[in-house]
This record gives C-alpha cells, structure tokens and sequence, in this order.
C-alpha cells in the first residue's frame, strides 16, 4: 500500500479523508447505491424518451434536461462512494490492502454477471421493440442506448461494492 508518486499520494488522501457521517455505515452507503441505480435508470428512461418522442424538440430537451441531471447528481454520488467505500474500487492495485483487493474481484465478477443479464435483457427488449417493417431506431436513441450501456457497466463494480461492504468495526475504548 505504498505510494509510488505524487499522485497515488493525492489519491490515498483523497479516499482516506474523513467519510460523512451519513455515508460511513451500511445503511447510508445502501442509500448512496440506491440514489446510484436511480441515476442510471435515468439514463435507461432518456433512451426510452428518445426512442419513442425523436426526432421532436421535446425529446431533444428531455434529454438534455436528463442528461444534465445525472452528470450533477451522478458526479457527486459517485465522489461520494469513492470515499465512503475507500477507493475499492478506484484506486490502483498497489493502493490497496488484501481485503479491499479481494472484494474489488468479488465486485467485478458480480458487476460482470449483472452486465450480461442486462445485455440479454436490452438485447430482447431491442429485439422486441422493432416494427414489424424494421422501420429502424432513431440514433439518437441508438447513441443514448450505448451511454446508458457504457455508464452502467462503468458504475456496477462501485454500486456492489458499496452495497456489499459491512460496517467498520466499532471502536473499542
């Protein structure tokens, strides 16, 4: 767990400084995930909007609308989880110690798991979604589809790894 530069010393500061207090329990991390996959299904229901309503004005704007929304939120939650769950899943290798290593593999196995679920499930709804003349997707639909895909396969290891790790040890005095 040593520093190798300037960095890694910035970044161990960082997800070693003081945790909210909302934030520093189980409960209120499973809070911060929730308010996560929120932000993500965003992201699912702007595809939706755009797949249904383009090319509209309306969803241009409730797009952008939506799209503004979970960049804000979802820079904060994001911030946030990085702390409270101590870099896990951000920090390099060499920074962490054995246990958050091998919880980093359990959350991208379980992240990669989820993912192909979720692949399967667009693929049908896609598949499903189609006229019968295969009339074809608007591409912005097509180009909001594949950010949703990306953003969440980007934020799974970080939602289960914040969801799966226990409180810290009370302290004994």
């Amino acid at each position: 767990m040593e520093p190798r530069n300037q960095r890694d010393v910035k970044m161990l500061a960082r997800v070693h400084g003081e945790v909210p207090a909302k934030y520093a329990d189980q409960r209120g991390r499973r809070r911060l995930v929730v308010a996560g996959a929120c932000a993500l299904g965003l992201l699912w229901v702007n595809t939706a909007v755009s797949w249904l309503l383009a090319p509209s004005t309306t969803a241009m704007v409730t797009c952008f609308v939506i799209l503004a929304v979970v960049g804000l939120a979802g820079a904060w939650i994001w911030g946030t989880l990085s702390v409270s769950t101590r870099g896990t899943v951000g920090l390099p290798e060499h920074l962490l110690d054995e246990r958050q290593a091998k919880e980093r593999l359990h959350a991208h196995a379980r992240a990669h798991r989820l993912t192909l679920m979720l692949l399967f499930a667009v693929y049908f709804a896609v598949v499903s979604a189609l006229p019968e003349q295969h009339a074809g997707i608007p591409s912005a639909a097509l180009t909001l589809l594949t950010a949703a895909l990306m953003t969440t396969v980007a934020a799974l290891p970080s939602l289960v790894v914040a969801w799966r790790m226990p409180d810290p040890p009370a302290d004994d005095e």
